[in-house]
């Protein structure tokens, strides 16, 4: 008798790209099992970036607020206080705008999941959004999380993610799955965010030279 191949157990369940045999041999409980974060490397560019702020510095959103400079491809996110994850995309739209209309199409503010993100993939890229900062990501949902990593894979957009908090265990777990860097340092994050209007090239127009 010949063994049938299930096939269907190979296909992508989500945008990190695992498939359902990660989830069943891989998971917090057997993190040693995951792939190696080289394996899921994107060549000549900058890992996804965490900084993790566990004390909830205030002085670390200031830096990053005062680097908002959207003409000069850098885009800073203080997402909507208990806006849920549905709203993030909105924010990022709002905030590539720099306070004007949003000129992507509507349906991020109310369409599909799918909707919204395409939408803010043609705004940063409209934009030439070269570093996209999202604060406050320990509010948001796991699943925005790895869209956020899709994100920074499969555009021209660095992508770092503020976490207010410790790491979970979940989150832990979900960047084993990719190439990732961990930032803890106000030097760090002051490195990376100039502030705006500053002289000379920034940061992120000398990162893609």
């Amino acid at each position: 008798m010949r063994r049938r191949t299930a096939v269907a157990l190979l296909d992508p369940i989500n945008p990190l790209g695992e498939v359902a045999v990660d989830v069943l041999v891989c998971g917090p409980a057997a993190s040693g099992r995951c792939p190696p974060r080289k394996a899921l490397r994107t060549a000549d560019r900058l890992p996804f970036t965490v900084v993790v702020d566990r004390e909830d510095d205030v002085r670390y959103a200031r830096t990053m607020l005062a680097a908002h400079h959207p003409s000069a491809g850098r885009v800073v996110v203080h997402p909507t206080v208990g806006g849920g994850d549905r709203l993030l995309w909105h924010d990022v739209l709002h905030a590539v705008a720099d306070g004007r209309p949003p000129r992507a199409p509507s349906p991020a503010a109310r369409g599909s999941a799918p909707a919204q993100e395409c939408s803010v993939r043609a705004a940063l890229k409209a934009a030439v959004v070269r570093q996209l900062t999202v604060l406050r990501a320990h509010r948001i949902g796991m699943g925005v999380w790895a869209d956020l990593v899709a994100l920074h894979r499969t555009t021209g957009t660095d992508v770092i993610v503020v976490h207010h908090a410790e790491l979970s265990v979940d989150l832990v777990h979900l960047l084993r799955h990719c190439d990732h860097r961990i930032l803890t340092t106000r030097a760090a994050v002051q490195a990376m965010h100039p502030p705006a209007g500053t002289s000379g090239e920034s940061w992120a127009d000398k990162r893609h030279r």
